[in-house]
């Protein structure tokens, strides 16, 4: 008997904890900094990639470009 006793308390112990978490996420609105923190994360490696992408059509241009253009005829 006293073994069922001890589960039904864990029971309850555990469906409080539950409850109490579910009170300070509304509270504490865990659940938006959450998706605050992965928003930031996707919009680092955006921009990382982005970076990646300028620097290599830099390169690509900084190859195809002449070394000593000719210099313009006309006039400024």
């Amino acid at each position: 008997m006293r073994g069922a006793f001890d589960r039904g308390l864990a029971a309850r112990r555990a469906t409080v904890g539950r409850v109490f978490r579910a009170v300070e996420t509304v509270l504490m609105f865990e659940g938006g900094q959450r998706t605050a923190r992965r928003n930031a994360w996707a919009a680092v490696c955006a921009d990382r990639s982005r970076a990646r992408a300028r620097a290599e059509a830099s390169d690509i241009l900084a190859r195809l470009a002449p070394v000593n253009p000719a210099p313009r005829t006309g006039s400024h």
